[in-house]
């Protein structure tokens, strides 16, 4: 069984598939399988583009469409994260994984599947500590701010990992764990990468999640990228039955003369090379499934003692899992499109245009089979699908205004409707750029809404407000008027101009005066 690893993919899937189709022929051997390690770039269409994470001028289409078209199909079994350049919207649609294109599949914000006896354990995103506690609440169409913090991780992901017993194989992650450069050859590293030197002196170059997992999950090996640079590492544990290692390597992006690309070879197997769903991965998504927080709001997740009742009934929902998906449980080849696909022929007339969430049919009905609500779906479609859960809410009086009709905001397969958005992308790194307030109206009513809601504001100078005070993500999407932005909102309404009058004149002007006063009262 030989797995071929490749750092970050940035679209170029076929001069990927060129090179790994030159290396089987220059040394003989055939490999089985693919996995890319994040910034994959599934990029479908111009709409996907706007949806990226990068600055405009990095915005190519790649090779990505002919795949997901049929134009070309991968030659190989291909499994890939999210790294911190993807399509965003288009893996939105897929938060329990799922097939992107023909014989490519995504592993979700987090996953488990097992190929050919291996089992492949991973996280998409990137770390980011002021997202991590909070719930996927991000949803298309994007702004300047959620586009970003969409592929942070978050920590109900981290936790359902956290709760595997069994062995694992291959770790994929797109940034490096926290610490793993100190197990390794760091003086060839800062050769290639000397401005990384400041944060691993500092010991906070990397992912403490990613940390904590590997310590954890001991995994045999571990692939990341991310930082575009080689790096092998032997990293220890201390175990009951003696010292184990996990082999940690970090490979290039695809580029020429760039390392980014490495055969593994774990030696014969008697198991069928198909792709499987993981029985035990199965059971922690169905447990888990109360967890799941769809508001920027903080994730609370069990105590050590609470997350020991998520082990107790695993084994019989194992068997329910069985049952659903056959035994082993073979993922379906089900892939359907639901975007159109780009074509180079046609003139562009979606330059800056993000389309509507779309519900994947691969999500619903992994949802249904196993019997979990899809995430995908806004609160009133919850409603409608599961029921209406029992909330205690605080009176709203004062606000008369209907919410918004959400289903106007999702597009069935086939149906693509469009929104125009001006703002381009940041052209600043976009690991330092954190959260920004909507600049688009209709952006801000996209945003999942919680159970408790502050009416809006009334005052018609909000608008002016947001252009002097800083961009910063306010909770629940609506605005909070502090006492200074009250005073701020006061002295920008327009004023009755107040006439100072001489004396003598007073007198001309007092029925005038009294009939305005009337009339405002």
């Amino acid at each position: 069984m030989r797995i071929a690893v490749e750092g970050c993919c940035h679209g170029e899937l076929d001069k990927i598939y060129e090179t790994l189709e030159h290396l089987q022929k220059k040394e003989g051997f055939k490999v089985d399988m693919l996995l890319c390690c994040g910034d994959f770039q599934a990029v479908r269409n111009e709409s996907d583009l706007c949806c990226m994470a990068v600055p405009p001028k990095y915005r190519n289409m790649q090779t990505f469409y002919k795949y997901y078209s049929g134009e070309k199909k991968a030659p190989v079994l291909t499994i890939f994260i999210g790294g911190n350049h993807e399509a965003t919207n288009h893996l939105w649609e897929l938060p329990y994984g799922g097939w992107v294109a023909p014989n490519i599949y995504y592993m979700g914000y987090s996953g488990v599947v097992t190929f050919g006896g291996i089992r492949i354990a991973g996280l998409s995103g990137i770390y980011k500590s002021h997202d991590y506690h909070k719930g996927h609440f991000e949803r298309p169409p994007y702004d300047n701010g959620t586009v970003r913090s969409a592929y942070h991780i978050r920590s109900v992901d981290v936790f359902k990992l956290k709760l595997l017993t069994g062995p694992i194989d291959i770790f994929v992650s797109h940034d490096w764990p926290l610490g793993v450069y100190h197990h390794g050859n760091v003086e060839e590293l800062y050769r290639y990468k000397d401005y990384l030197r400041a944060e691993i002196e500092a010991n906070t170059l990397g992912s403490p999640p990613a940390a904590e997992l590997m310590s954890l999950l001991k995994p045999k090996y571990w692939f990341s990228a991310h930082m575009h640079a080689k790096f092998p590492a032997l990293v220890p544990h201390n175990c009951s039955d003696g010292v184990k290692f996990t082999k940690f390597l970090a490979l290039d992006k695809c580029l020429p003369r760039r390392q980014f690309l490495q055969v593994v070879d774990f030696g014969p197997t008697d198991a069928p090379s198909e792709l499987f769903y993981d029985p035990e991965w199965l059971a922690i998504t169905q447990l888990t499934d109360a967890l799941n927080n769809g508001t920027s709001c903080v994730t609370v997740l069990p105590n050590f003692e609470e997350a020991s009742n998520f082990k107790i009934d695993k084994e019989a929902i194992i068997k329910e899992a069985f049952q659903k998906f056959g035994n082993p449980p073979k993922v379906p080849d089900n892939f359907v499109l639901t975007s159109p696909p780009f074509n180079s022929l046609e003139t562009s007339k979606t330059k800056m245009q993000q389309v509507l969430p779309i519900i994947n049919p691969q999500t619903e009905a992994f949802c249904t089979k196993l019997g979990i609500k899809n995430p995908c779906y806004s609160e009133e479609q919850s409603m409608q699908a599961y029921g209406n859960p029992e909330v205690i809410e605080l009176s709203d009086e004062g606000n008369d205004e209907d919410d918004d009709d959400t289903n106007d905001y999702f597009n069935k397969p086939g149906e693509f409707k469009g929104l125009d958005i001006d703002e381009e992308a940041d052209d600043k790194n976009d690991d330092d750029v954190t959260e920004c307030e909507s600049s688009s109206e209709k952006l801000v009513k996209t945003i999942r809404r919680p159970h408790l809601e502050l009416p809006k504001p009334t005052n018609s100078c909000v608008e002016n407000v947001t252009s002097i005070m800083p961009q910063t993500v306010v909770e629940k999407s609506n605005w909070v008027m502090s006492e200074q932005t009250k005073d701020t909102c006061t002295t920008l309404e327009p004023q009755r101009k107040v006439m100072k009058l001489k004396r003598r004149n007073q007198s001309i002007y007092v029925s005038s005066d009294n009939t305005e006063d009337s009339d405002e009262s």
